[in-house]
């Protein structure tokens, strides 16, 4: 059996503006709990999900792109995405796996209602080792309503979150 921490890095390492990042686990019943401890084991019909929320952010006007991307060492790759702005491509309100991306699945959904728009990737618990032992990014990009009004001000969030594997080692004799 494999155990899974979840810890947050210092608020002060981030600049959130309210996106939030969350670790969820979802059942094979479909209910869904968002987690900070999770044990995995080979046969686990569980999925681990790392989504990308916008819910909190103060005086949101629109998103422009929210992404989900891994941090391993010195290596940034994005995993998925999902933007608000060019209707002519594939991840115009929509969640698309980045190229590349393998052994991941795009999650997420675009409202109307922009606070509730979210993106992540997903896997079965069951495939997780420890290379899964690396710190996840969100980052955004959205516009607030400018002070004084009219017009719009360009922002951006970005929030990490590391997960940890700890794995037990079987030996045969």
């Amino acid at each position: 059996m494999k155990v899974c921490r979840c810890y947050n890095l210092y608020p002060g390492q981030n600049e959130s503006r309210g996106l939030q990042i969350e670790f969820r686990r979802v059942l094979e019943d479909g209910s869904m709990s968002v987690v900070n401890d999770v044990a995995v084991n080979a046969e686990s019909t569980d999925v681990f999900q790392v989504v990308c929320t916008i819910n909190n952010i103060g005086d949101l006007g629109k998103f422009s792109i929210i992404s989900v991307v891994r941090l391993q060492g010195n290596t940034y790759m994005e995993l998925a995405q999902m933007q608000n702005v060019d209707p002519s491509t594939d991840t115009f309100r929509k969640p698309l796996l980045s190229t590349g991306v393998s052994g991941w699945t795009a999650v997420g959904e675009y409202t109307y209602n922009p606070r509730d728009s979210f993106v992540g990737v997903a896997r079965q618990m069951s495939a997780m080792s420890c290379n899964d032992a690396v710190t996840y990014r969100c980052e955004v990009a959205y516009t607030t309503p400018a002070t004084p009004a009219p017009g719009f001000q360009s922002q951006n969030g970005v929030i990490n979150k590391t997960l940890t594997v700890q794995g037990s080692l079987y030996l045969v004799f």
